[in-house]
């Protein structure tokens, strides 16, 4: 099971993404960006199965039908990137089947939303204002949405293959390629546990393709569940660290994932014209009509012939 990345990954990439928007993230040297764990060297024995590998992570965290039976889960803690002094809190909330808010409080910076209910994406934010998500972004959010998509990754991906074995996190870990289309993905998987330590992929943001490198580095458990509780991530040099205490499941009402007013304004039809009903323009004047010709005046009648007078009555005898 390849952990949920929505719950690691788009907060972080939310933040990195506005800052960057308005240059608050240039380089302090502090926070040196994570290298790319070097390929793996050929191993000399065989490769295991990487669904196996992808079985074996879902029994580790609890299994697939005790992840069934719950139907939201709330997380809090803390999200803070070193290099930048910045730390904040982040609220998530995930519910079946597809719905999910997260929300980020950072002091001097503000508040950053996004959220899924199901059929719209939102975001917002001071730094980049309201919007609705579009075309990747809100396919990349209804995907991450999927509450259940953890314990079916081939959801997920359309091809998962084993390409060999190394360090990755501080963890000897098993080295998976993810496809999907045009989408690739590495996901590591820790030999002695069968836990997901992270992922490293390339996103697409508001900046174009974000790299992203992501470690899973201590797991909680939760009501007989296992969570990543902290995850360390370096996205654009940034290193940004986030922290779970707190874990709760199914009491996050539906009322939650509702949209907020000012993403329900965005979704209503624009107020029409001053001069237009119901969407339609009022009919132009109709033009003047042209101006009949002058009949022609009638030919006189030809005057009648005098009657003709009568013949004198002949006198009575």
């Amino acid at each position: 099971m390849t952990l949920r990345p929505s719950r690691l990954r788009s907060p972080a990439v939310l933040l990195v993404t506005a800052l960057l928007s308005t240059g608050a993230s240039a380089q302090s040297g502090t926070a040196p960006a994570a290298a790319t764990p070097p390929a793996a060297a050929p191993s000399q024995v065989a490769l295991p199965d990487a669904k196996s590998l992808i079985e074996k992570s879902v029994a580790a965290i609890g299994g697939r039908e005790t992840w069934m039976k719950r139907t939201s889960m709330e997380m809090a803690g803390t999200i803070e990137m070193p290099g930048q002094g910045i730390k904040g809190t982040i609220r998530s909330r995930t519910g079946q089947p597809n719905k999910m808010t997260t929300t980020l409080d950072m002091p001097g910076v503000g508040a950053f939303r996004t959220g899924f209910d199901g059929k719209t994406g939102w975001a917002s934010d001071k730094i980049q204002g309201t919007r609705l998500m579009e075309g990747k972004e809100l396919a990349t959010i209804a995907r991450e949405a999927d509450y259940m998509k953890d314990v079916d990754p081939l959801r997920r991906w359309d091809k998962v293959e084993t390409i060999g074995e190394a360090a990755f996190g501080g963890f000897d870990c098993w080295k998976i390629r993810a496809t999907k289309g045009a989408e690739k993905s590495v996901l590591w998987f820790e030999k002695s546990t069968g836990l997901a330590r992270g992922f490293e992929m390339t996103i697409d943001t508001q900046l174009g393709k974000l790299p992203v490198v992501t470690v899973f580095v201590e797991y909680k458990e939760f009501e007989g569940l296992k969570l990543p509780v902290r995850t360390e991530a370096t996205q654009a040099g940034q290193k940004i660290v986030t922290v779970y205490d707190s874990v709760k499941f199914d009491t996050v009402g539906a009322e939650q994932f509702e949209l907020p007013a000012e993403i329900k304004a965005l979704l209503e039809p624009e107020p029409a014209e001053d001069g237009e009903e119901d969407g339609d323009a009022t009919a132009a004047p109709k033009s003047p009509e042209a101006p009949k010709s002058p009949e022609a005046p009638k030919a006189p009648e030809a005057p009648k012939a005098p009657p003709s007078p009568e013949a004198p009555k002949s006198p009575a005898p």
